[in-house]
């Protein structure tokens, strides 16, 4: 669930700038020759961002300005798709990227708050600290070198410090620097930071930035820059023509030739790359530094570029681009776990932002999932871009309780229908929220092995995707619902395949760069992993740590065998990374689901460093970070911490869980499901019963009938399980549910079924002599013998029901009844009957 933190949206004015209607801009952080930086929060999940907005130069801005920007566009979004793959712990996140309303582009970041510049950070502080910075940015730069990509404008500003940790930020984006020209005052980067050759009007490279680095490492030292000057004239001469006075800077001269050699004015005299730079340093102050920590070690296996899959995304892509034509199209991506589903569709994501789609996204979840959990994300983010009425967004609300914060309005919830118009209902507005989208939509929906009633949701939205500009593509296990493909007739079905022999080698060249091509690695790996990505990687990740460094895999001599024990051992080899002193938040954080709630994390263990322990699980690559969202790397993982957790351990947590999210967000109905389901597994069958009944009603109004039958069959199993309270209180609660059920199963067109329920309950009813439950069961079975087309006995028994009602005084319901008899009136010819 998403929770508002930081800003009550409710409270912002409405004259506030706003960014894709989505980010409010708060105040202006900085501002530089591309563009301006400012503190802004994400409307959907309420949390401060970092947002830039780029500004164009030369010619493209000319091009926006006319509308005929759009191959500017497409390279400049390509940069952004870059920008937004890197993951590495010394290196700022990109959170999303988009274009605003007047088509002028912009990205958010991770915000890092209370930070300095590494000069500031490293002032007056021991050599060994002032290094250390150095090395934390040299291996940032070695992972961005890696990816292909050239900073272009390092300098302190870039290169924040916040708690000890490096962050480098706004990398140069190359599209800017071919466009706007390279030389002195261009955007490709700072004058007192470039290289030589780049003020002479030649190509940044590698080398360039490594340059950059020396005149920062020669300011961290010296406390003041190489070429001090005032003058731009003399600054460029000095930086073209003059050599840095090294020998006021009081450093044992190992270090200050490897200062000479970063600020060579030639590229060819400097060092060829950043992990050349540190493993001089480490042998200058005498002391090991990390090439390569278990950090940076993940970062380059869980960014590696997409491989192997060439035909399967030429087919995608191209059926996108149809869909951005107007010929939308529904896709089913089948595999087994861990052939790489998730990787594959991060790519379609990316293919979709660059070609100009609004991107939504959805997940299954294995526990407790709320009704239409698959959608709820998708809808919040087109409620924000879409024009609904308050009755609309009434009908909307029962499905997101947060809507009034969101939008910043009091939204009235819709009255409750009868059941079987509630789910066209929700459908109707679902598909007036896609159809209103100006552009094109893509949406992209993960597990769905694990989803039910949001497949309903789905189906209807099949119905239409023909007709509009709409692609929508969902992953789930195939060998874990093989069937789901004959659930969903109209989509389009394509499974992912293990790597074959090329694929594996083109993944373990792009993961281990030279190494990774060699003949006996590729051996291994294919006779080890058998082409599953999943267990690909951890192979690699073992040699690794083995090895020392990923570099190293083709140095030594590679084992017959890697793994004994099968997936298990694999993963058990995963969590023994986690210290023991970290192991029980991660048990309880399993417990609540892959997806993290850090709000009920920290409510449980208020006194645990939360930023820290994330940063621990990333860096053994057990949690990751997906879109501002935390959640395990891969559910074997998970699964994996779940198998360590004694039986009465985990109900002890689930109990734990059910409190706090009573307590932190008290009548929620988005978690009343969730909360039936940890209550359930803490053993707690009072709660659950209780908050089944409240899922399973909340189901009802929205139209999840399937769930909702699920949450009232297991809440009455429950109530016949009771032996305390008056019989004739338990009867009648047991009629309520079942009355519940069979509304349910009216929805879904399954009369029989509800038949047999309402006659069961009418019986008790009868039994109990009370009128009101036999009023109701008189009025429900009118209602499945109209939906029959049986009028003659409809209008027997909404007669009789009527006559309850009203001899209870229970007008809402007399006037129900009415209707319907007038309807049946209709229906049969009796139309002055069914105007009287």
């Amino acid at each position: 669930m998403t929770v508002l933190k930081d800003v009550d949206l409710m409270a912002v004015s409405t004259e506030a700038p706003m960014i894709g209607r989505r980010y409010i801009l708060n105040r202006p952080l900085g501002h530089g020759g591309m563009g301006a930086v400012y503190h802004a929060t994400d409307r959907l999940t309420g949390t401060p961002v970092a947002l830039k907005r780029v500004i164009q130069p030369g010619e493209a801005a000319q091009f926006a300005s006319t509308g005929d920007s759009q191959d500017y566009r497409i390279a400049l979004a390509g940069e952004f798709k870059v920008l937004a793959s890197l993951r590495h712990p010394h290196i700022i996140s990109v959170i999303d990227y988009g274009f605003d309303d007047q088509r002028q582009p912009y990205y958010t970041m991770e915000l890092v708050e209370n930070a300095q510049t590494i000069i500031e950070a490293g002032a007056e502080r021991p050599l060994v600290e002032q290094v250390g910075l150095l090395v934390q940015m040299l291996q940032a730069l070695a992972y961005l070198h890696r990816r292909g990509v050239i900073h272009r404008d390092l300098k302190p500003r870039n290169v924040l410090v916040t708690d000890g940790q490096v962050k480098v930020l706004d990398f140069g984006l190359s599209v800017m620097a071919e466009q706007g020209g390279v030389g002195v005052g261009s955007t490709a980067g700072t004058l007192a930071y470039m290289a030589p050759e780049v003020l002479a009007g030649g190509q940044a490279s590698e080398s360039a930035d490594l340059y950059a680095v020396g005149v920062i490492a020669y300011e961290l030292f010296a406390g003041k820059h190489p070429f001090d000057s005032d003058d731009v004239a003399t600054l460029l001469n000095n930086v073209l023509y003059v050599a840095p006075d090294v020998d006021l800077l009081n450093i044992d001269s190992r270090l200050t030739m490897v200062l000479e050699r970063l600020l060579a004015k030639s590229r060819d005299s400097r060092y060829r790359t950043a992990n050349e730079v540190l493993s001089e340093l480490s042998e200058a102050i005498d002391q090991p530094l990390p090439l390569e920590t278990a950090a940076t070690r993940e970062s380059f296996l869980q960014a590696a570029r997409l491989v192997g899959r060439d035909a399967e995304l030429a087919k995608l892509t191209a059926a996108m681009d149809e869909a951005i034509a107007g010929k939308g199209s529904s896709w089913l991506i089948g595999g087994e776990s861990g052939v790489g589903k998730s990787r594959f569709v991060e790519e379609l994501r990316a293919q979709a932002m660059v070609r100009g789609a609004l991107v939504l996204r959805g997940n299954g979840v294995s526990d407790g999932g709320t009704p239409y959990h698959l959608w709820r994300a998708a809808l919040r983010w087109l409620s924000l871009l879409s024009e609904l009425d308050d009755a609309q967004l009434g009908i909307l609300k029962s499905l997101l309780p947060d809507l009034d914060s969101l939008l910043g309005r009091e939204i009235t919830e819709a009255a409750e229908l009868d059941v079987k118009a509630a789910q066209n209902r929700m459908f109707k507005v679902i598909e007036d929220l896609f159809r209103q989208q100006k552009g094109p939509v893509v949406v992209i929906l993960e597990d769905l092995h694990w989803a039910h009633e949001s497949l309903e949701a789905l189906g209807h939205l099949n119905q239409i995707v023909a007709d509009l500009p709409l692609f929508i593509i969902g992953s789930y296990r195939d060998d874990e619902r093989p069937e789901l493909p004959t659930r969903l007739p109209t989509m389009n079905v394509l499974k992912l395949e293990r790597l074959d022999e090329a694929g594996i080698a083109q993944l373990s060249a792009a993961m281990l760069g030279d190494a990774g091509k060699q003949p006996q690695v590729v051996e291994l790996l294919q006779r080890e992993t058998e082409g599953n990505v999943f267990f690909l990687v951890e192979v690699v990740r073992v040699l690794a740590e083995e090895a020392g460094t990923l570099e190293r895999i083709g140095m030594v001599t590679l084992p017959a065998q890697v793994f004994v024990g099968g997936v298990q051992r694999i993963i058990q080899r995963r969590l023994s990374h986690i210290p023991p002193e970290s192991l029980p938040l991660l048990q309880l954080a399993a417990v609540l689901g892959r997806y993290l709630d850090l709000d009920v994390l920290r409510y449980l263990e208020p006194d645990i460093n939360l930023d820290l322990w994330l940063n621990t699980c990333s860096d053994a690559a057990v949690l990751e970070v997906q879109e501002g969202e935390w959640r395990f790397a891969h559910d074997k993982l998970r699964d994996g911490v779940l198998e360590g957790l004694a039986p009465e351990t985990r109900r002890e947590l689930h109990g734990r869980i059910g409190i706090a999210m009573e307590r932190l967000h008290p009548n929620d109905p988005a978690l009343y499901t969730l909360l039936a389901f940890h209550y359930g597994q803490a053993g707690n069958e009072a709660r659950e019963t209780q908050y089944a009944e409240l899922g399973g009603k909340q189901a009802l109004r929205t139209g999840a009938y399937r769930d909702a039958i699920a949450l009232f069959e297991r809440a009455l199993v429950l109530v016949l399980k009771r032996q305390t309270g008056r019989i004739s209180q338990l009867k009648l609660h047991q009629i309520e549910i079942k009355r519940q059920i069979a509304d349910a199963r009216l929805g879904l067109g399954e009369y029989a079924q509800a038949r047999i329920l309402y006659r069961e309950n009418l019986n008790d009813a009868w039994a109990l002599k009370d009128n009101r439950s036999t009023a109701d069961a008189l009025m429900s079975l009118g209602d499945v013998s109209a939906a029959l087309n049986e009028y003659p006995e409809a209008r027997q028994y909404y007669q009789e029901s009527l006559t309850l009602y009203r001899s209870l005084d229970v007008l809402p319901l007399v006037a129900r009844v009415l209707n319907s008899l007038g309807s049946v009136a209709y229906e049969t010819g009796a139309e002055d009957e069914a105007r009287k």
